[in-house]
Formats: structure tokens, C-alpha cells, sequence
């Protein structure tokens, strides 16, 4: 039987509920367009995401794909006991499972069953403040999620790229100020774009953020 503890609260996300702390790490809207990015999905996709927080995505994903192999990779045991709650909660143990790990320990990830080159599909919404800039928050889980603390959108890429299998799908939503970045990463990786889209939350908003989509060819 899942808990919910005093300081979380319960949310409504589409046919899903969702628990969430009340106050600290939320998820916001660019979960919803990172997954939103990554359809249509088959059932035969094997999907990772990494970062995974609450379990946003994979939820998501699995309410609006048949794709029945997600795992959710959160380094915090916080935000992973909360997402293996939402996962229990929704009734998706059978497609969705959650590890706690660290993305960037590529064989503690093997030795957890994450196998290198075997998915089809990876996806983040990494950490978007730089180390050494910005404000950090308060709360612990949410300064993690949001500041380059215990990942850099290097070892997010170079990760991803691992895990991916050949001609895998790679996708992420980052900052445009950090755009020029990206490409660099991306570059240094030997991945290729094969779609990129600029995110305005509102019509007439100036674009704050960009879903991109990269390929492994080798």
C-alpha cells in the first residue's frame, strides 16, 4: 500500500494522479513537453529517462504510448521513493520501473540492469543553471534538479549516448541561452540533430527553452 506523507500532496495528471511535494522540487511544464516530444512510441520501444524526479515523464508516456518497457533513472532517493509511489499508485509496475542511480556511473548503471546500447529512445530535462551561477534554491531535491550539482549536460549527453542503442533517439529540453552549448556537446559526441524546436509557453512569450532530438549513427 503506497503512503502519502504530510508534506505532499495528491494532483490530478490527465487520467493519472500524481502525489508531489507540497512545497520544494514540483514539476512543471517542460516534463510535459519533453514527453510530448518524444511520441508517437511503439510498444516495442525501451525507454529511458534519465533524471526522472517523480516519475513525470514515464507516466505520461505510459498514458499516452502502448510503450510498455520505461525506467526512470533519479539519482535522489527522496524524488525516486516519491516516483516508485506514483508508479504503484497508477497501477504501472508492469511497464514503468524506477532505480535509484547516478547517471554519470555508467557501470554501477550495468551492474543495476542498464545496459549499454539498449534503448531505443533516451530522454532529460537536465539541470538548466550552470555550476557556480544563479540562484540556488533552498530546498535540496529542487537545487539538485534545477543546478548543475550532480550532473552536467555533458555527462547527461555522454550518458545518454551510451545507453542509446544504434540509431537511438536521444531528446532533451534545455535553455536557449545555452543552445551554442548543446550543439558543442552534442558535436563532441558524435550525435546528429535530427529535429529541433523552440518552446514559447504562451503566444507572444519570448522562447525561454528548446526540445531537441539527436540520433546515435554509430
Amino acid at each position: 500500500m503506497f503512503v502519502v506523507n504530510n508534506d505532499e500532496t495528491i494532483e490530478e495528471l490527465g487520467s493519472f494522479k500524481i502525489i508531489q511535494k507540497k512545497k520544494g522540487y514540483r514539476f512543471s511544464a517542460d516534463s510535459v513537453l519533453l514527453a510530448g516530444f518524444a511520441l508517437p512510441l511503439s510498444q516495442s520501444d525501451t525507454v529511458i529517462d534519465l533524471g526522472t524526479g517523480s516519475g513525470v515523464v514515464p507516466l505520461i508516456l505510459a498514458q499516452k504510448t502502448p510503450a510498455r518497457n520505461i525506467i526512470g533513472i533519479e539519482i535522489q532517493e527522496g524524488l525516486a521513493d516519491i516516483a516508485r509511489r506514483n508508479i504503484e499508485l497508477n497501477n504501472l509496475s508492469t511497464r514503468i520501473k524506477i532505480i535509484r542511480g547516478d547517471l554519470r556511473k555508467l557501470d554501477q548503471l550495468s551492474c543495476l540492469g542498464i545496459k549499454e546500447g539498449s534503448f531505443s529512445v533516451v530522454m532529460s530535462n537536465p539541470p538548466y543553471t550552470a555550476a557556480g551561477s544563479g540562484r540556488i534554491s533552498p530546498f535540496s531535491e529542487k537545487a539538485v534538479a534545477k543546478t548543475e550539482i550532480a550532473c552536467t549536460l555533458s555527462d547527461v549527453i555522454i550518458s545518454a549516448k551510451h545507453l542509446a542503442a544504434k540509431n537511438g533517439r536521444v531528446i532533451l529540453i534545455y535553455p536557449v541561452l545555452r543552445l551554442q552549448e548543446m550543439f558543442s556537446v552534442i558535436n563532441d559526441n558524435k550525435l546528429v540533430i535530427s529535429r529541433l524546436q523552440n518552446v514559447c509557453p504562451e503566444q507572444g512569450c519570448a522562447v525561454k527553452r528548446f526540445l531537441i532530438e539527436v540520433v546515435k549513427r554509430q
